[in-house]
C-alpha cells in the first residue's frame, strides 16, 4: 500500500471520530514512518512497508476507542515547544498559551514564580523557557505529573531553573518561601458536567479536570491562602472557565486583590484574569 493509500485509509477510519480525519491519519502515519509531515506529503507515492502498516492499522484502533491523538503520539506543542504527554497529565491547551503569555507581560528579572497544578511542566517551563531572569517552583499533587514535568524541563533545557514539588497545592512548599507571581490553570470543570465532556477528554486525568460541584473549588482554596505566600504587590493568575469571571473577581477582591484585569481568548471569551495582592 502507497503512502496517499494509507491516508486515505486512514481519514475514513477516522472519518466519525474527530474533526479533521484527513490531517490526524497523515499524523499518525508520519509517526508511524519517522518522517514530517512534509515528507509524507512528499514521498506520496512511496510504499508503506507490512510492518508499519500494522503498527498504524493499531494506532487508528487506538484512536477510534476515543485516545487523544497526543496520548498515541506523546507530544503536544505548546508554545512553540514540544512536550512530552501521556495518561497522567492533562493535554497542554492553545488557551493556555494566553495565561502564559500575559505572565511573560508582567514578569520581571529576578521574581519568584509559583505554578500550581503543573501537570505537564507546559506553564513552568514555558515561562522559564522565555524568562530565564527568574526563579520558577512547580507543583502538583500526583508523583507521576511531577516526573513528566521534569522530563519536558530537561528536555527544554531549564531543569536547573525549576524547583519541582510533589505537593497538594501549597502544603510542602519551603516555608517562609514567598512568591511575586502565583499562577495556575487549575481543574474548573464542574463535577456533574465531567460525564457530558467529549470522550477523548474523559481520557483525561480526571484530578486534572473535577473543580468540585461548582467548578470554582480551587480558585477558592488557592486564592484563601495565596496571601500568606505572596509579597505585597506580587501578582496572581488563573485561567478560567466560561461564565467563571464574576465568582472568581468576587473571591480576589474579598481576600485582598486589586487591580483586576481580565483578558479574553480569540473568541472572545473570558480566559485569564490576573490581579495583584495588596497589604
Amino acid at each position: 500500500m502507497k503512502i496517499y493509500e494509507a491516508i486515505n485509509l486512514g481519514a475514513k477510519e477516522l472519518k466519525n471520530i474527530c474533526e479533521n480525519p484527513k490531517l490526524e491519519a497523515e499524523l499518525l502515519l508520519a509517526y508511524c514512518l519517522g518522517m514530517d509531515r512534509i515528507n509524507l506529503i512528499i514521498k506520496r507515492e512511496d510504499e508503506v512497508e507490512e510492518g508499519e502498516l500494522a503498527k498504524f492499522l493499531g494506532l487508528l484502533n487506538m484512536r477510534k476507542s476515543h485516545i487523544p491523538y497526543q496520548y498515541i503520539v506523546k507530544k503536544q506543542h505548546f508554545m512553540g515547544l514540544e512536550f512530552f504527554v501521556d495518561e497522567n497529565v492533562l493535554i497542554p491547551r492553545p488557551e493556555t498559551e494566553i495565561l502564559v503569555e500575559e505572565v511573560l507581560k508582567r514578569v520581571e528579572r529576578g521574581n519568584v514564580i509559583l505554578d500550581i497544578g503543573t501537570g505537564s511542566g507546559a506553564i513552568a517551563v514555558s515561562i522559564s523557557k522565555y524568562f530565564a531572569d527568574c526563579t520558577v517552583y512547580a507543583v502538583d499533587i500526583s508523583k507521576k505529573a511531577i516526573e513528566v514535568a521534569k522530563y519536558n524541563a530537561e528536555k527544554q533545557g531549564v531543569l536547573d531553573r525549576i524547583f519541582f514539588i510533589e505537593s497538594d497545592l501549597f502544603r510542602n512548599l519551603p516555608p517562609n518561601l514567598k512568591f511575586d507571581f502565583i499562577v495556575s490553570n487549575p481543574p474548573y470543570i464542574k463535577r456533574n458536567e465531567i460525564e457530558l465532556l467529549q470522550e477523548e477528554v474523559k481520557k483525561e486525568p480526571i484530578v486534572a479536570l473535577d473543580g468540585g460541584e461548582d467548578g470554582l473549588f480551587f480558585y477558592k482554596k488557592i486564592i484563601k491562602e495565596a496571601p500568606f505566600y505572596m509579597k505585597s504587590g506580587g501578582k496572581i493568575g488563573f485561567e478560567i472557565g466560561y461564565g467563571q469571571k464574576e465568582e472568581i473577581t468576587n473571591f480576589l477582591e474579598k481576600d485582598g486583590f486589586k487591580d483586576i484585569e481580565i483578558i479574553k481568548d480569540l473568541a472572545g471569551i473570558d480566559r485569564v484574569i490576573i490581579a495583584k495582592y495588596k497589604l
